[in-house]
């Protein structure tokens, strides 16, 4: 399962965090607004769905 330490984005109105490499929202983050952590928000739907089926 390709899935990273948790990271989340600095720009306003970005509501949850990522952990799958396979993430296409997360990928899509640009990399100055990318931070390490949670940010004390919820995961993503897509990589919670990702991380249940194993992907």
């Amino acid at each position: 399962m390709p899935r990273v330490a948790p990271f989340h984005s600095t720009r306003p109105g970005e509501t949850v965090h990522h952990d799958n490499s396979a993430c296409t929202e997360g990928n899509n983050i640009e990399k100055y607004y990318l931070k390490p952590g949670t940010g004390g928000r919820p995961l993503c739907g897509h990589c919670a769905r990702l991380d249940a089926q194993g992907k």
